[in-house]
C-alpha cells in the first residue's frame, strides 16, 4: 500500500471531446455521462425514499431532503417516532458503470457524526458480491478525506490530510478505477494510489451514489455522533464519468504535493 502526494504526468478528462456536454445526463458505453442537476431529477437517476435498516446508520432516506437547483442540495434533518433519529438524502445512477474516472464538485457537511459520500457500490441486494470505491468526508474533521474500497465485503480505508478545510467551499474530487490500480484526486492532484500488487481491488461494475447521512452510535469512534436535533446540508455539483477509453483526450502536468502519505 502506498499513498502518493507527488506531481507527475497523468491522463485527464477531455470533457469537451469525451462527453456531450450539451446533453445533461446523456450517456452511452463509449462517452460516459455528465450531469449538472440543473432544476429537476434527471433521467437515469433514482432518489432514495424509505426507512433504512443498517447497523452503521442512524438515518432513513427521504426524497424531500434532496433538491435540484443548479446542483444537488442534500439535507439532513431530525425525525421523531422512528427507529433512526434522522432523515438524510441519497441518489444513485440506475445503470452500472465500471473502469474509468468519476468526478464531482463537492461541498461536504460539517459536524460530528455526519458523512458526505460519493462512491460506487454493488452488493448482494443487486445479486453480486459487495465491491465499493469511496470518497467520504467525515463531518467531525473535514480537513481530511477518507479514501476507501471494499472487495467482497472487506474494507480498506485511509484518511488523507488535505491541507485545507473541505467544508469551506466546493472543490472537485475524483477517483480513477483501473483494472490494476485505484487513484484518488483533489483538484486534479493525485493524493493516493494503490495497485493490485499491493492489495485486492474491486472488480464488479457498480452503481454511482452520492449521499448525506448520520452514523449510528455504535460507530461513533469512527465519525463522532450527531447531537439530537442536528440539521446539515451538503452540495454536489456537476458529476461526470468517463470510461478508460476517453481518458486519453487530454494530458497535463499535475501540481506537486510536498509530502508522502505513510
Amino acid at each position: 500500500m502506498r499513498g502518493i502526494l507527488e506531481g507527475g504526468r497523468r491522463l485527464r478528462l477531455g470533457l469537451a471531446v469525451a462527453l456531450t456536454m450539451g446533453s445533461a445526463g446523456g450517456a452511452d458505453p463509449i462517452t460516459g455521462f455528465s450531469e449538472r442537476f440543473a432544476h429537476a431529477q434527471p433521467k437515469g437517476w433514482q432518489v432514495a425514499h424509505y426507512a433504512f435498516s443498517h447497523p452503521a446508520f442512524d438515518t432513513d432516506w427521504s426524497r424531500n431532503n434532496l433538491r435540484f437547483e443548479q446542483g444537488l442540495h442534500l439535507s439532513l434533518t431530525p425525525q421523531k417516532a422512528a427507529e433512526n433519529r434522522f432523515l438524510g438524502a441519497s441518489i444513485r445512477r440506475q445503470a452500472r458503470s465500471h473502469y474509468g474516472r468519476y468526478e464531482a464538485l463537492l461541498h461536504p457537511a460539517k459536524g460530528a457524526g455526519l458523512v458526505t459520500g460519493f462512491f460506487t457500490y454493488t452488493g448482494p441486494h443487486y445479486g453480486t458480491k459487495h465491491d465499493e470505491i469511496d470518497i467520504e468526508f467525515l463531518g467531525q474533521d473535514t480537513t481530511k478525506m477518507q479514501v476507501a474500497w471494499f472487495v467482497d465485503g472487506r474494507l480498506t480505508a485511509h484518511k488523507i490530510a488535505l491541507g485545507f478545510d473541505a467544508a469551506d467551499r466546493p472543490r472537485r474530487y475524483a477517483f480513477e478505477w483501473h483494472s490494476d490500480r485505484l487513484r484518488w484526486y483533489v483538484e486534479d492532484r493525485l493524493i493516493f494510489e494503490v495497485t493490485d500488487k499491493e492489495a485486492q481491488l474491486p472488480k464488479e461494475p457498480g452503481f454511482l451514489f452520492a449521499n448525506l447521512w448520520a452514523v449510528d452510535k455504535s460507530v461513533q469512534s469512527w465519525a463522532g455522533l450527531a447531537p439530537d436535533g442536528t440539521t446539515a446540508q451538503a452540495f454536489v455539483g456537476e458529476v461526470t464519468f468517463a470510461p478508460l477509453e476517453t481518458l486519453t483526450a487530454g494530458i497535463y502536468s499535475a501540481r506537486p504535493f510536498l509530502r508522502r502519505v505513510p
